[in-house]
């Protein structure tokens, strides 16, 4: 019996068929890892020497590289005992990887991962920096990625390291390993460095996520739920019915912290908000306050688990603007343009993870609330950032111009989404052109009565410093090198 690649998966009553699928499949397309730390090893072969790439392939497949049905059983233990899962390792390869180890007739036919991120064409329709402008590492061709988690620092430099051995013993050369690090706010949810929580709008694979979601967030007003076809592609290296991999995307972004949160002062002001209340002028920004208490909902934050069920029905941008982070990147059938079912298409398995090459002052979760811009200024900007943190934005895709391109392009770079009118790029990861009265916000919330302002421009905090399109084979088809 063949996969359905229609619905979602019930991994714990999977036949005979979808077991094959799971043990064959990577982990951390179906369901993030969960570890708090990560080394990104990117490395590059020599097609000299294919026959020893391959065999190292082969044998960090067969050693180390954790399946989709060896994570998920890990994850139950977890649940059930508290027992740590132990360290996770992922690969992905570019479509010049495949063409070092003479095996490009084997790689996914998507256009994009066959061009690479660095391609001119990616470039202009992302409104991506110039090449030449990305850290050095990025700016390189780049053959693979192995992805390591685990939750011990010093436990995950140790397997890098001897993944690194690995890779150098067979001919290949590490080009760049980049450390990913959890943040948490004092809950435990996941933040990102400017202190919002991060992932909590994930589309669902797994029928068991999803009973667990509905139960504890209800579903009445947004449905998790996700085909398996929104992550995995057929791997085309293998002739079986059950082995899949995924279109895995990479792009090291980077967060300005201290201008970001200075500028939500100033929109503070200008919305002429004071004291506690002041926090909304992020949250306008975001479509969520720090806790992630959705704005479209509330203009307070709430507190307890971050809500997900909900929608933009009757809010016209009186409550939620129409150009607010989360609002351009997940519209929830709102957008204008297309029907729900067709809107959903767009979305990807998320799965990101702060960085910090530079060490942080202070915790985001941790900062002193500001009363004005200058009492920010004099007590909190010194604390933060300008550079050297912000996340590692990593997604599954089954068609990269259909899901991430879509996003950034169609949705975040541009001004006239949602429909209709003209509404501002995406504030957080918006590139390109805008003009600074685009963005427009309600002078009082949730009431569209109230003067619609538009001297609240928002743009240029994140910076894109380099990444790449790959593919995360079946284990099927890495045992066979």
């Amino acid at each position: 019996m063949a996969i359905n690649l229609a619905a979602p998966l019930a991994w714990t009553k999977a036949t005979a068929e979808e077991n094959k699928m799971l043990q064959a499949l990577q982990g951390n397309i179906l369901k993030g890892h969960g570890r708090n730390y990560t080394a990104n090893i990117f490395f590059k072969l020599d097609p000299a020497k294919q026959l020893a790439a391959k065999r190292m392939l082969r044998e960090l497949a067969n050693e180390r590289l954790t399946s989709a049905h060896r994570q998920l059983l890990d994850s139950k233990r977890f649940k059930e005992t508290g027992q740590d899962g132990g360290p996770f390792v992922h690969l992905a390869l570019t479509f010049k990887g495949y063409q070092a180890l003479g095996l490009a007739a084997k790689a996914p036919a998507d256009p994009d991962f066959q061009a690479g991120m660095k391609a001119s064409t990616s470039l202009s329709a992302l409104n991506d920096p110039a090449v030449n402008t990305w850290e050095a590492p990025f700016q390189q061709d780049l053959h693979g990625l192995v992805l390591v988690g685990t939750d011990s620092e010093s436990q995950t430099a140790a397997v890098a390291v001897a993944i690194k051995t690995m890779i150098t013993d067979a001919g290949g050369t590490v080009v760049h390993t980049q450390r990913g690090k959890a943040l948490r706010n004092a809950v435990g949810e996941g933040i990102e460095n400017f202190g919002y929580v991060d992932g909590r709008s994930q589309p669902l694979l797994l029928q068991e996520d999803i009973d667990a979601e509905t139960a504890t967030a209800g579903s009445s007003r947004w449905d998790p739920a996700f085909p398996l076809s929104a992550a995995l592609v057929k791997d085309p290296g293998t002739a079986d019915t059950f082995s899949f991999g995924s279109l895995f995307i990479f792009r090291k972004l980077e967060q300005d912290v201290r201008q970001f949160k200075a500028r939500e002062q100033v929109i503070a002001d200008v919305l002429g908000l004071t004291g506690e209340a002041r926090e909304l002028a992020g949250a306008l920004i975001v479509g969520r306050f720090e806790d992630g208490t959705p704005v479209t909902l509330s203009d307070e934050a709430r507190g307890g688990p971050p809500a997900n069920n909900f929608s933009y029905v009757g809010d016209a941008g009186s409550r939620c603007p129409f150009h607010a982070h989360i609002r351009k990147t997940n519209p929830r059938g709102s957008g204008g343009a297309e029907p729900e079912p067709a809107e959903r298409a767009h979305l990807m398995p998320r799965r990101g993870i702060p960085f910090e090459d530079v060490k942080r002052e202070f915790h985001p979760a941790e900062l002193p609330e500001s009363g004005s811009l200058a009492e920010f200024n004099a007590k909190v900007a010194p604390l933060l950032p300008t550079g050297g943190v912000g996340l590692l934005f990593m997604a599954y895709n089954s068609a990269i111009a259909k899901q991430f391109k879509f996003t950034q392009q169609t949705w975040a770079n541009n001004p006239g989404f949602p429909l209709p009118g003209t509404q501002g790029i995406d504030p957080v990861i918006g590139q390109g052109p805008s003009n600074p009265t685009d963005q427009k916000i309600r002078k009082v919330w949730d009431d569209a009565a109230s003067p619609l302002l538009n001297n609240v421009e928002f743009k240029g905090f994140v910076k894109m410093k380099g990444g790449e399109y790959m593919y995360s084979p079946s284990l099927t088809f890495l045992f066979s090198l």
